[in-house]
């Protein structure tokens, strides 16, 4: 199941995103979007979890934290 992270900090890296996800389960991608022209941050993200139940957790748990001084919102992607 994918994740959505919005509002990140311009200086949040995929690591970073990694991390934060991984204490709920196997995180099968972390990925900070950046503008393809200029590298910099878009200030979303998307991480893979390997099983949904996973997921849900890190959902419910990172939803409106703080990471790199900014409060996050942690939602479900919206599959097409």
């Amino acid at each position: 199941m994918t994740v959505q992270i919005f509002n990140l900090s311009a200086d949040t890296t995929d690591r970073q995103l990694r991390k934060i996800f991984e204490p709920f389960g196997t995180v099968v991608s972390a990925v900070v979007s950046r503008n393809k022209h200029n590298g910099r941050s878009n200030r979303h993200g998307l991480v893979e979890m390997s099983r949904s139940s996973e997921a849900e957790l890190a959902v419910s748990t990172l939803h409106s934290t703080t990471l790199d001084g900014k409060i996050i919102s942690v939602s479900h992607t919206t599959e097409y």
